[in-house]
C-alpha cells in the first residue's frame, strides 16, 4: 500500500490538534487560574424606578452563598432577600428605592464553592445605580406662571413652566416615565370673556424634556414644549380624562354640544394611529394598571370592560360599589366606595380574585385613596360631617390605614375646603396636597383671584412605629393639583 503524503492543510490541522491536546493538558495539571468574580450587573449604571423590584449578581463559579449574604453590602441600605439561581443571585427590594439617591452595591472577602475545600477568593466588587430625582408638576396659582404646568426638582430647586402662556390648565397626567403630560387646558382670553373652563378646554400633550431613564431600553430625548392637540372642542365638550399607564392612549369623557344626552367616554391613542371612538356612558372613570381596561360608575353600580371600542369582551359588574378611586399598581387590588343606606361611605379594598374588605366607614366624603407600593397601606384622603352650633360642615384629613388590621396609623387634619388634590410618591415615602380659597372656581383661580399653597407631607419608613402625629411642610411655591413624577 503506498503511503500519501500529508497536503499542507492536513499539517496545519494536525498541528492545531496538538497545540490544542497540550493547552488541554496543562490546564488539568495546573488548574483554572482565573478568579471568581461578578460576571454582570443588571443594574450597574442604570436609573431604576419605584417599579424596579430586584437587581441580580452573576457569577462566573459557583459561591459561598451564606458568606456573599454577609458580606453584600448596598449603600445608603436597601433592605432586601436574596435568593439564587445556580450562580445567579437576585436580591428583591422590600420596597421601592427612596428617590434622588446614588446607590453603591459592594462585594468582597467571599469565595468560590468547591465541595468542602478553601476556594479561591472573588475580585473585589463595586457597582452603582441612581433613582430619579424627586420631582413633582403643578399647575402655578404664581403671577408669572399663574395657569401653566409647572416642574418642580428637589434637587436643583428650580420650577420650570413647561405649558404656552395662553393655554390655561385644568388637569393633567404624566406618562409612565414622566416624558409626556397630557393636560385639559382653555385658551386664557376664553377666560377673560368669563366663559367656564370646562365649556372650552381641549385636550393636549406637551413634552417635558426629562431624559429617557435608559436610552437601550426607552424612547429617545424629545426636547421640553412639543405641543400636540389629542382632542379639540368643536362638536364635543371634554369633561375629563385618563391618560393608560402605559401612555400610548387616553380616555375622554365628552357630551356633544348638539345634543346633551350624547354624554359617553371616547379613547385616543396618542400615535393616532386609530381615529378616536365612542366607547360607553359613564360617570367616574380611571384604567386599569395593565392599560387594557375601564373601570366606570355606571348606574347602580361599577363596570369593568375593554378599552378598545366594540370589543366582545366579557363585562365585570359590581353592584354593590358605586366609584373606584385608583388601583394597585399591579392590578391585584383595587380602592372602591359603597354609599350606604344610612348615608354613610365605606372604602373596600377590591382583590381581582373577588375578595371584598371594609377598611373604613366615615359619615362624610371619601375623595381619593392611594396605596402603597407594598399594598399593606391605604392613604385615604376623606372628610368627617361635624356640626357647630346650627352649622354642618365637612371637615378633611388624610389617614394612612393599615390594610391588613384596618388599623388608622396616621390621620393629619387638612385645611377646610372643598376638593383637595393629593398624590403620592412613586417611592410611597411622601404626599403633597394642596390648599385653595373655599369655595373659588377654576376660573377664580386661574384669573388671578385666589392663590394656591402646596404642602409636603413626610411618611416616615416606620409609620407603624410612629406615635405622634406626622407634620406637614409648606413649600414655597404657589400653585394646586400637585403631581409626582416618576
Amino acid at each position: 500500500m503506498t503511503n500519501t503524503p500529508l497536503q499542507p492543510l492536513d499539517r496545519i490541522a494536525m498541528a492545531v490538534m496538538t497545540g490544542l491536546a497540550i493547552v488541554t493538558l496543562l490546564l488539568l495539571v495546573s488548574g483554572d487560574r482565573t478568579l471568581p468574580q461578578v460576571r454582570d450587573f443588571n443594574w450597574q449604571n442604570r436609573s431604576i424606578g419605584a417599579e424596579d423590584t430586584a437587581f441580580t449578581l452573576t457569577f462566573n463559579r459557583p459561591m459561598d452563598r451564606a458568606v456573599v449574604a454577609q458580606q453584600l453590602k448596598v449603600a445608603p441600605p436597601l433592605p432586601g432577600k436574596i435568593s439564587w439561581a445556580g450562580s445567579k443571585m437576585a436580591y428583591t427590594l422590600l420596597s421601592p428605592a427612596p428617590y434622588g439617591n446614588t446607590y453603591q452595591v459592594d462585594l468582597r472577602g467571599v469565595r468560590e464553592k468547591i465541595g468542602k475545600q478553601r476556594g479561591k477568593e472573588i475580585v473585589p466588587f463595586v457597582g452603582q445605580f441612581r433613582t430619579p430625582d424627586r420631582m413633582f408638576a403643578y399647575i402655578s396659582s404664581g403671577e408669572a406662571d399663574r395657569g401653566r404646568i409647572v416642574i418642580y426638582n428637589f434637587k436643583t430647586q428650580s420650577p420650570i413652566a413647561i405649558t404656552p402662556p395662553n393655554l390655561v390648565v385644568t388637569d393633567f397626567k404624566a406618562d409612565r416615565y414622566s416624558q409626556k403630560i397630557v393636560f385639559t387646558a382653555t385658551d386664557r382670553q376664553t377666560l377673560e370673556n368669563r366663559q367656564p373652563a370646562i365649556a372650552s378646554q381641549q385636550v393636549y400633550s406637551i413634552s417635558t424634556g426629562i431624559a429617557p431613564r435608559n436610552t437601550e431600553n426607552d424612547e429617545q430625548f424629545i426636547p421640553p414644549g412639543k405641543l400636540e392637540v389629542v382632542l379639540d372642542n368643536r362638536d364635543y365638550q371634554n369633561v375629563k380624562f385618563d391618560l393608560s399607564p402605559d401612555g400610548k392612549t387616553v380616555v375622554v369623557q365628552r357630551v356633544s354640544r348638539k345634543n346633551s344626552t350624547d354624554f359617553a367616554l371616547w379613547v385616543v391613542a396618542l400615535d393616532k394611529s386609530v381615529p378616536p371612538a365612542k366607547l360607553k356612558q359613564s360617570g367616574d372613570f380611571v384604567i386599569t394598571p395593565d392599560s387594557t381596561e375601564v373601570a366606570a360608575a355606571v348606574g347602580q353600580g361599577v363596570s369593568i370592560f375593554s378599552i378598545v371600542p366594540n370589543a366582545n369582551s366579557k363585562l365585570d359588574f359590581l353592584p354593590k360599589f358605586g366609584n373606584v378611586l385608583s388601583f394597585a399598581n399591579d392590578g391585584t387590588a383595587a380602592a372602591m366606595v359603597e354609599y350606604n343606606s344610612n348615608y354613610t361611605k365605606s372604602l373596600f379594598v377590591v382583590k381581582n380574585d373577588g375578595i371584598e374588605q371594609q377598611i373604613f366607614n366615615t359619615n362624610g366624603s371619601i375623595w381619593d385613596a392611594k396605596f402603597s407600593p407594598d399594598k399593606d397601606i391605604i392613604y385615604c384622603l376623606a372628610t368627617e360631617l361635624k356640626t357647630k352650633g346650627e352649622t354642618s360642615y365637612e371637615e378633611p384629613f388624610l389617614a394612612a390605614i393599615d390594610t391588613k388590621t384596618r388599623k388608622i396609623l396616621q390621620m393629619t387634619l387638612l385645611p377646610i375646603q372643598q376638593g383637595l388634590q393629593m398624590s403620592l410618591s412613586p417611592d410611597g415615602l411622601a404626599v403633597m396636597f394642596d390648599q385653595v380659597d373655599l369655595g373659588e372656581s377654576t376660573n377664580q383661580i386661574v384669573q388671578g383671584s385666589s392663590n394656591g399653597i402646596l404642602w409636603l407631607l413626610p411618611i416616615p419608613p416606620n409609620i407603624r412605629e410612629i406615635k405622634t402625629p406626622i407634620t406637614a411642610t409648606r413649600l414655597p411655591l404657589s400653585g394646586w393639583h400637585p403631581r409626582w413624577l416618576s
